[in-house]
């Protein structure tokens, strides 16, 4: 019996032995992302055209090439949906005024600069370069205020989550925040989190933000900014 059962044991350990291998054929090891990008930022937009490809042409438009392929820059890259939905918004408006649909190409550099100008920092910062933030205990943890390129402020600062119970141990999430909205209350405040960090490109970073945002962070504000120049230039 003893000898029957070190057999049995014997082709268990083999089969299993076997599955491992069989396992080790179709199982490879990617490892962690490279977040290195053989490319300036203007290149890395012009690739990943599934997510950036209007976000390349308003830069076209607003005649910033130049920037997104020799200036070193931190670029918070909202995606084209945001672009489609403020074209969208900005339509619904000229429809309900009798008035024809435009195209991005009837808005002016100047618009498509404001605008784009709003997510740019100069030089290049990652993700753990900025500090922590705390939206329910803002006084602790504020994060920083930012001047943008084009002079506009917003608040920029890691959000420290739980993990299972434990506070500030999970994943730290980056987050913008219009602080000039409502300076009295920070809760009261816009805000996109940065759904891809430190994709970096030769010439800064690209921090991707989630699709779900309103380019300009409030509602209306694009509409408005467009609308303005349509009716002085149209």
């Amino acid at each position: 019996m003893k000898k029957i059962f070190a057999c049995m044991l014997f082709l268990a350990a083999g089969c299993m032995l076997f599955s491992s291998c069989k396992k080790d054929e179709y199982y490879k090891d990617g490892g962690l992302a490279n977040p290195i990008y053989n490319g300036t930022i203007y290149d890395y937009l012009t690739e990943k055209t599934l997510y950036f490809d209007s976000v390349k042409h308003i830069i076209d438009l607003a005649g910033m090439k130049d920037m997104f392929t020799n200036d070193t820059i931190t670029f918070f890259a909202f995606t084209d949906d945001a672009i489609k939905a403020a074209m969208d918004d900005l339509n619904a408006q000229r429809f309900m005024n009798q008035e024809d649909s435009v195209k991005m190409e009837d808005l002016g550099a100047e618009v498509w600069k404001q605008f784009i100008s709003m997510y740019i920092l100069r030089g290049k910062r990652l993700a753990g370069s900025f500090p922590r933030m705390a939206r329910d205990n803002i006084r602790a943890f504020p994060g920083i205020n930012y001047i943008m390129l084009n002079g506009y402020i917003l608040n920029i600062g890691l959000e420290y989550t739980n993990y299972r119970g434990v506070e500030a141990i999970g994943p730290r999430i980056l987050y913008l925040t219009d602080v000039t909205f409502d300076p009295r209350d920070f809760r009261n405040n816009s805000n996109v989190r940065v759904a891809s960090s430190d994709i970096q490109p030769r010439n800064g970073v690209i921090h991707a933000l989630t699709y779900l945002h309103v380019l300009g962070f409030r509602g209306g504000e694009f509409r408005r900014v467009a609308l303005d120049y349509l009716r002085t230039n149209e």
